[in-house]
């Protein structure tokens, strides 16, 4: 159960689940919390063309001034439940744990969270994570898809042993070859010339990206000399104010706003360097998908992120917030392409050693099989 409003690193690793479990043991219904007054995003025409049948519950009936909203979702997911005589519900994101998790317990049927990560930044959304945190203390079995995330749980109150790190996983590019046909195909249809260095991000276009401290990186870059372009891949709230602090900023041309890209694994390889400026994460996707295809990153040292990277080896670390510290890791892979190459390589490795796709389903399927309806024990709610 999610709710898939884009293609983002949630919807990533489910649709990562969905392609890849064992259908002949598993009869996965994906249920999907949606808003009626939207069209089929990428995420629902996928699970379309892998032919799943889905289960579509509305989260609201109009955009505005739906009070009932939840407690119609309530009784909706309970029917579902209920009437379906499901063995598992397997939830995502802050909505699908508030609204499935209680109508599992009610249902006596065992339920394993998937918790991707919490934003604060704003009071609502502040409300919504301790409303999830709250949620989670109600399900069975909780997958953190860091350490950073495990210990923010045991510190709300979950016992530890309620709690498993389950980081996320990639697949990777197949063969050098194509990867470096796609690059030059990619920077050819954008006007980016060899001599061009690509700064790339792909995500969410929202505050806790932190995408203005690499647009204003970008600029110091620029004033250095280094003959900077940036590809911004995704889209967000934030896509018209950062689009105004790019101009602002005197970057003009040299910044592409790509906007929502189906494909994304086709457009990392233009990249010279990746840099995710993040203010909270997980595990994410889009850092695990750059080292698979071979790009240097750059990343702040938030969540996850250090699990992931470590500094001098596999990628650069930054402080959060930090202009000057993502200019100067840029500024240092413009000017050695050796370190580069030795990123580059060591990612690549890493990618396919540490987080490998059979390895993770093996995993996710083992939680399964280690839960059935018949056989769960609600303990009291943990302290």
């Amino acid at each position: 159960m999610l709710t898939p409003v884009e293609f983002g690193g949630a919807e990533r690793v489910c649709m990562t689940l969905l392609r890849n479990i064992d259908r002949a043991r598993f009869d996965v219904v994906p249920i999907l919390l949606t808003r009626p007054w939207e069209k089929d995003n990428l995420f629902v025409r996928e699970l379309r063309k892998q032919r799943y049948e889905i289960c579509e519950i509305p989260v609201a009936l109009r955009e505005t001034g739906d009070y009932l909203r939840v407690l119609r979702c309530y009784k909706l997911v309970w029917g579902l439940l209920k009437g379906r005589g499901f063995d598992l519900l397997h939830t995502h994101g802050y909505f699908a744990d508030i609204v499935g998790i209680p109508m599992a317990r009610l249902n006596g049927l065992p339920s394993v969270a998937t918790c991707h990560g919490f934003i604060s930044n704003t009071w609502k959304y502040n409300l919504y994570s301790t409303l999830d945190r709250v949620a989670l203390r109600l399900g069975t079995q909780v997958l953190a898809v860091s350490e950073a995330i495990k210990q923010d749980l045991v510190d709300f109150g979950l016992r530890p042993s309620r709690v498993r790190v389950m980081v996320n996983a990639v697949g990777s590019a197949e063969n050098d070859d194509l990867t470096q046909a796609t690059r030059d195909a990619r920077r050819k249809s954008h006007g980016i010339c060899s001599a061009d260095f690509v700064v790339g991000y792909v995500g969410r276009l929202s505050a806790e990206k932190g995408l203005k401290y690499l647009l204003t990186a970008c600029a110091d870059l620029v004033t250095s000399g280094v003959p900077l372009r940036a590809l911004v891949i995704g889209d967000g709230p934030q896509r018209n104010e950062l689009e105004h602090l790019s101009r602002q900023l005197g970057l003009g041309n040299r910044v592409v706003f790509a906007g929502f890209q189906e494909d994304v694994v086709q457009w990392l390889p233009c990249m010279d360097v990746f840099v995710l400026p993040s203010l909270t994460e997980g595990t994410p996707m889009a850092l695990l998908e750059a080292m698979a295809y071979g790009v240097p990153a750059v990343a702040s040292a938030v969540g996850g992120v250090p699990q992931v990277i470590r500094h001098g080896e596999t990628g650069l670390l930054v402080s959060p917030g930090n202009t000057g510290e993502i200019s100067g890791a840029v500024l240092t892979l413009y000017g050695n392409s050796g370190t580069r190459r030795t990123l580059s390589q060591n990612a690549r490795t890493l990618a396919r050693m540490r987080y490998g796709v059979a390895e993770w389903i093996g995993r996710i399927e083992a939680v399964y099989r280690s839960l059935s309806k018949r056989d769960v024990r609600y303990d009291r709610l943990d302290h």
